[in-house]
């Protein structure tokens, strides 16, 4: 802000003060909530006047921060290859592409003595070795999306609930049939609020691998067959089935909204609120 601009604003928050001042000389002793209303307007003229003159550097970023667009990265974004194995970023007149192997680990340091975790960790040390394409070796805890699992168990509650309450205004009804379908409505109950309350995670534990083309067919094959043959060596190295993933699965690892649904987490906190209200 120039110095004409800080000049007018303080003109005017000592104007304001003063308007507020000679106001409250005319107001009735009646009056007092209203006295008490202009005298915090004319105290807050008077701070603003006060900061204007002596302090604006300190406020003056704040105010502009709202006009501002931060620009994280200026390249162009991602995109995903029709075939889906791959993600392809294009720098200046290079074009990168970077597949994911899934490695599927069923084991745990939890569940290990110190000899097999030791062993475990070498065998993850030889991967390393297995190829001499750079690779990134991660590991990803994310939660998982029930919202379908949810809304299947729903219809099935619901599909439960509508037969029991077709039993219960039969006067005919078989009675082990009626405490049937109740036992089936409590089961699909209880599953529901297990599910809803607790927030599913899953651990991904997988190896990234890009290279560079001239064009994107090129990087996109260069990319696949050192996957692939990442992928086999994993395989052979760890005795799992690693494999490429492809579609909408490789978002899991770059898009946080895969990372962390929010549909599912708005509903695993709805559930954990809702008994204390």
């Amino acid at each position: 802000m120039n110095s004409q601009s800080q000049m007018l604003v303080f003109a005017i928050a000592v104007g304001v003060g003063i308007v507020c001042v000679v106001i409250m000389s005319f107001i009735p002793s009646g009056f007092a909530p209203l006295a008490l209303i202009v005298a915090i307007m004319a105290l807050l003229s008077g701070m603003i006047a006060f900061a204007t003159k002596d302090y604006l550097f300190l406020f003056e970023p704040i105010t502009k921060m709202k006009h501002m667009n931060i620009v994280v990265d200026e390249n162009e974004p991602y995109y995903m290859t029709p075939s889906g194995s791959a993600i392809v970023v294009r720098r200046n007149n290079d074009i990168f592409a970077t597949s994911f192997v899934k490695i599927p680990i069923y084991s745990t340091a939890t569940e290990m003595d110190d000899d097999q975790k030791y062993n475990f960790a070498t065998l993850f040390a030889r991967l390393v070795s297995i190829s001499k394409t750079p690779m990134r070796l991660s590991s990803q805890l994310h939660s998982i999306n029930k919202d379908d699992y949810i809304a299947r168990i729903n219809a099935k509650l619901s599909e439960s609930e509508g037969r029991y309450n077709t039993l219960q205004v039969d006067k005919n009804a078989d009675p082990k049939a009626l405490d049937r379908v109740k036992g089936e409505v409590t089961m699909w109950r209880n599953l529901l609020d297990n599910v809803s309350r607790s927030n599913s995670q899953q651990l991904e534990v997988y190896a990234s691998i890009s290279a560079s083309g001239n064009s994107e067919d090129e990087a996109v094959n260069l990319v696949t067959i050192k996957a692939e043959e990442i992928a086999a060596g994993i395989s052979t190295t760890l005795g799992v089935a690693a494999s490429m993933i492809t579609g909408n699965e490789i978002l899991i690892f770059i898009e946080p909204d895969r990372m962390i649904p929010p549909a599912t987490i708005s509903e695993v906190m709805k559930y954990k609120t809702s008994p204390a209200s």
